[in-house]
């Protein structure tokens, strides 16, 4: 049985060797379809020899065994690289092919017809008949030749009439595609026809009146240039036509594709995230606007304090606006040690209200904050002494203040849930050992409109009451 076994598998192997070499002749011409053909009987060959090989390898001895393993493998592999290459007429025919335009629009119309995809494909099927046909001339002469020798080769002539039947049924693939294409192509046409005649003109109308409502505004913007000449209110009445004109644009286009109710809503939905990322800021500080309209944590009026891009800017609250809350720069602590200088108008986004820390020195009622003003006074000095003195002088100085200041905050716990406070001056000795010196704080009520004034005078009145008692200051 081992011999007949090995009988078989010997012989179906070259049986299959002698059939690869009379395929070969369907290689002669460079053609796809008869490469494609080949390739086909070339796996079918190796499939049936790999079957004979399994099957030999089951009733095989070990050494046997190991020869028939390396053979399966080799054959294995010849066949992994086989299937890479194409074996069957639909893989050459599937690649023609056109979808169907879903729904043609004025983009589909003006920008990305299908025509050229169309005339493309075309061109590829005629290539791909012809080369058919170039296949089927070729294997015809082939046959009469065969025919015409004395020592016909009938194994050959046997695979040709084969190749050739197999073409025949094959053609009618060829015949089928060149018709859907054309009706795919007859189908797109017309509808491109049909938009043409009823679509076409309606968007025209459209974007006609939307050109004639932006040559409009534009017309009206200068004309109001000629005739305005007070640049800022000029500047207000160009952005408020920018806006309207931008909101007029919208509600026309939502009302041109109103009667599309899944195109209408889309494209507020493009339009609104267009709007929502190139308009961020402005919508912020929209948005910021009616925080600082209705929260009641700053309004006119009130001096604040807010750190923008590492900057300190305190000033008055003299107007806030949809965009942006103005301050008058106030004579300050700030402006006198690092600015300089005060007196400004500036101009503060509402958006950066809302990610930067912002300092009231009179919410609500109350309009007193406390100060503070510094000496350095030597170690040796008499601290009790100083202390006395100094609280003394404090207290004639602010002394009306601090009952302001209670009062005040009286109405602030009425709001907020807080504790009780004195606003007695607080005297602090803290020792600097830089300079060996005590550094003498002062905090005292002080009204926000008259800090710097106060201070000035309550300074002088300190430094002579304390020389005339003879305590000296560190010059350090």
């Amino acid at each position: 049985m081992k011999k007949i076994a090995y009988f078989i598998v010997g012989f179906s192997f070259l049986l299959s060797l002698l059939n690869a070499e009379d395929f070969l002749y369907f290689e002669k011409e460079k053609n796809i379809w008869l490469q494609t053909y080949n390739n086909q009987l070339k796996a079918q060959a190796l499939d049936g020899e790999i079957q004979a090989i399994e099957r030999s390898i089951r009733e095989a001895g070990p050494k046997k065994k190991i020869e028939l393993n390396q053979l399966l493998q080799l054959q294995t592999s010849k066949k992994k690289i086989l299937d890479e290459l194409p074996q069957s007429f639909d893989t050459l025919l599937e690649k023609i092919t056109v979808e169907d335009a879903k729904d043609i629009g004025l983009i589909e119309y003006l920008f990305t017809s299908l025509k050229s995809k169309f005339n493309i494909q075309t061109q590829r099927l005629k290539i791909l008949k012809q080369e058919f046909d170039d296949a089927v001339t070729f294997l015809e002469k082939e046959l009469q030749a065969s025919e015409a020798l004395e020592s016909r080769d009938f194994f050959k002539e046997y695979q040709l009439k084969k190749a050739l039947d197999f073409f025949e049924n094959a053609r009618g693939l060829l015949d089928n595609k060149e018709e859907v294409l054309k009706r795919t192509k007859q189908r797109y046409l017309s509808e491109l026809a049909a938009f043409k005649q009823t679509q076409l003109p309606i968007y025209m109308i459209k974007i006609a009146i939307l050109i004639l409502i932006f040559i409009l505004f534009n017309l009206l913007k200068y004309f109001i240039t000629k005739k305005i000449d007070n640049e800022d209110r000029l500047f207000r009445l160009k952005r408020v036509l920018n806006i309207i004109f931008f909101l007029l644009v919208l509600l026309m286009l939502i009302i041109f594709n109103i009667s599309n109710i899944i195109y209408a809503a889309t494209l507020i939905g493009v339009i609104a995230a267009a709007i929502t990322i190139s308009m961020k800021e402005y919508l912020q500080s929209i948005a910021t606007w009616f925080q600082l309209s209705f929260g009641n944590f700053i309004k006119v009026g009130d001096r604040i304090l807010i750190q923008v891009n590492n900057n300190q800017i305190i000033g008055e609250i003299i107007n806030i606006s949809l965009f942006q809350v103005t301050l008058y720069e106030s004579i300050n602590n700030t402006t006198a040690l690092e600015l300089k200088r005060s007196g400004r108008t500036v101009f503060i986004p509402n958006n950066f209200f809302v990610t930067n820390y912002v300092y009231n020195y009179t919410h609500d009622r109350m309009k007193t904050i406390y100060d503070l003003i510094e000496f350095k006074i030597p170690f040796n000095a008499d601290t009790k002494k100083i202390e006395e003195l100094v609280t003394e002088i404090t207290y004639e100085s602010v002394g009306k203040y601090m009952e302001v200041a209670s009062k005040q905050f009286s109405s602030l716990r009425r709001r907020y849930d807080m504790r009780s406070r004195e606003f007695r001056p607080r005297i602090h000795f803290v020792p600097d050992t830089k300079t060996s010196c005590f550094i003498l704080y002062i905090w005292y009520a002080a009204p926000y409109h008259h800090i710097m004034e106060l201070k000035s005078q309550l300074s002088q009145k300190i430094v002579k009451r304390l020389q005339e008692n003879g305590v000296e200051f560190c010059s350090n």
